[in-house]
């Protein structure tokens, strides 16, 4: 439901992804299949492309990647992971390379016009430069590395029409966690528009943003969902997203950043959030951007519903 008065920002503009960007399912039918003794170390397989991306085939882990400098993303970005779990795959600004043979002999080139299989495995190198790998027969799952767009597909599934994707926000290595403690378990971060959110769930939950809501003329001044439970605003005296358990510096999320929770991600938009948590396998969540503030899934919302106690 679309809630209600703008207030725009003036600000620096920030390059972020575009909803259902995914780029299309590959076809590497036609790629001359090489030899995989070359490339396997155990159960996996290394290669490097043409263009100096360190790569990877990890079919015991249910994972393929890269690592290196990735064409058409965020500066910094430097992994790709193509992996089932949606808060393990997509672009990652990372220290932590997980596709780089580390013993051995370096991994040897797959050139132009090869793929390479190993499991249900398969990627390419083609003109471009151009990277591809997909898993599954058919295929389930695809990665695609190129100049004009690097990114992973299918669309995640389950999002409503317009709602941001996943799969194209950069995870980092901070944790967004706040100060140090026993009950620190759950992120607090900033995002644009002046608002403060959380994650807090585990089993179940509930996430939620602190601050204005635009087009919101109720004094409404807090967006959640709850885990089992409505997703919806509500007006309060005591932000339950905007204190961590413990003292300490609250980060901002940058623009085009996400971050994972259990069955949950909160993404950063240019102007505000999108976030959203899986629940019995159904999504439910909500988006802040300047021309509005909209929430989706979850249970019926009560006309009065009580902020949770803390």
């Amino acid at each position: 439901m679309i809630l209600s008065a703008v207030v725009l920002a003036a600000g620096l503009f920030v390059p972020a992804p575009t909803a259902n960007a995914q780029p299309p399912m590959p076809d590497l039918s036609g790629y001359d299949e090489v030899a995989p003794e070359p490339f396997v170390s155990g159960d996996e397989a290394f290669f490097q492309t043409p263009d100096g991306l360190l790569c990877a085939m990890q079919p015991s882990r249910g994972t393929a990647g890269c690592d290196g400098q990735l064409p058409a993303t965020l500066l910094g970005v430097n992994e790709i992971v193509l992996a089932s779990d949606v808060n393990a795959r997509g672009l990652r600004a990372t220290a932590n390379s997980r596709f780089v043979k580390t013993s051995g002999d370096a991994a040897p080139v797959l050139h132009d016009g090869q793929k390479l299989v190993l499991g249900d495995f398969e990627c390419a190198v083609g003109p471009g430069p151009r990277t591809a790998c997909t898993k599954g027969t058919p295929v389930a799952q695809w990665m695609v590395i190129s100049p004009g767009r690097t990114g992973i597909g299918p669309a995640t599934s389950g999002l409503p029409d317009g709602f941001p994707d996943p799969n194209d926000y950069v995870v980092g290595d901070d944790t967004y966690v706040v100060g140090s403690g026993a009950k620190n378990l759950f992120p607090v971060f900033t995002v644009d528009g002046g608002l403060t959110c959380s994650i807090i769930v585990f089993s179940g939950g509930e996430i939620g943003c602190d601050g204005p809501l635009p087009r919101v003329g109720g004094g409404e001044n807090e967006v959640f969902t709850q885990l089992p439970g409505p997703s919806g605003i509500r007006r309060v005296d005591d932000g339950r997203f905007d204190t961590p358990a413990y003292p300490g510096n609250i980060r901002r999320l940058p623009v085009g950043y996400r971050v994972n929770g259990i069955n949950s991600t909160c993404m950063s938009i240019t102007g505000g959030v999108a976030c959203y948590a899986t629940i019995d396998g159904l999504p439910q969540g909500f988006k802040v951007t300047p021309e509005g503030t909209t929430t989706f899934g979850g249970s019926v919302l009560p006309e009065a519903a009580p902020t949770p106690p803390r």
